[in-house]
Formats: C-alpha cells, structure tokens, sequence
C-alpha cells in the first residue's frame, strides 16, 4: 500500500513546493517595487504596449519608455502588475498615455509605474 501511494505524496508534495516557491518569488519583487517607488526617482514616461495573459494566475506585463536623467536616450520597462484580473480593466492606463515612472538611478532599468504600485505601499 505504501509503494502505491508515493507517487500521489511526490507529486502533491512537488506541488507544495512550487506554490510556496511562486509565493515567496511574487512576494520578493512586490518588495522591489515597492523599494524602488520609495527610493526611485521621478521621471515622466509613455506606454508602449500592454500584454494580457491569457492564462489565470500569470500578471500582467505593462511595457513602457522614458528617459532617466543622465542618459542619452530613452529607457526601455516592464512593470509587472501584480493585482488580479478583475482589478486590472478599470485602473490600467491606455497605450500612449503618458504616466509617473519611479527608476533607480544606479539601475534605470529597474523602473515601475508609480501609481501601480502605490496602492500597495503602507
């Protein structure tokens, strides 16, 4: 009976372990926007494109450009937005709008839509 079963406990233990993963993973770089609205610098930016996944569960990808102070030319970014679907449709802005962009200045690409992230910051 025990050799039948360890196939079920490897595969739901696996599972465990992928989903605490995924957490752990998602929780770390909410931290990292947070951390780069509260320390970044403001720069104005425009949207490029936005890409919704067709799978539930994944977040999405918010592409934009702007140009950090110091540097020649424009910055590319990708804010990952992290609230669930139904929260998305109202509050995302449109392609080609332009939009508040915090950036570390050590690290320009590192640069999230300031009032995406906002709302999570305490």
């Amino acid at each position: 009976m025990t050799a039948e079963l360890m196939p079920i406990i490897a595969f739901l233990s696996g599972a465990m372990v992928a989903a605490v993963l995924s957490c752990v993973s998602a929780s770390r770089a909410t931290r990292l926007q947070q951390d780069i609205l509260k320390r970044g610098q403001a720069a104005h930016g425009r949207v490029l494109h936005i890409w919704r996944p067709k799978l539930y569960g994944a977040f999405t990808r918010i592409y934009f450009e702007f140009e950090p102070a110091g540097m020649d030319g424009p910055v590319r970014g990708c804010h990952i937005d992290r609230r669930i679907a139904g929260e998305l449709r109202a509050s995302l802005p449109a392609i080609g709008t332009t939009v508040a962009v915090r950036y570390l200045p050590d690290s320009p690409r590192q640069a999230v839509i300031a009032r995406l992230v906002s709302r999570f910051t305490d």
